[in-house]
């Protein structure tokens, strides 16, 4: 799957509180985002809420 750039905006205090999850986690800005919207995406699929191929046309 191809990987693609997505911008986001978030407030400051938002960004710093993940900016230090990711640290404390020894990983990336973006690569914490990544994997609270993977986590998100699961559960949301879990919940019924998301079908377990979404392909946005």
């Amino acid at each position: 799957m191809a990987k693609v750039t997505v911008t986001l905006y978030i407030e400051e205090e938002d960004k710093a509180a993940l900016q230090k999850l990711a640290n404390a986690e020894d990983r990336s800005l973006s690569q914490m985002a990544v994997l609270i919207i993977k986590r998100a995406i699961k559960a949301a699929q879990e919940q019924g809420k998301l079908p377990e191929n979404p392909r946005v046309k």
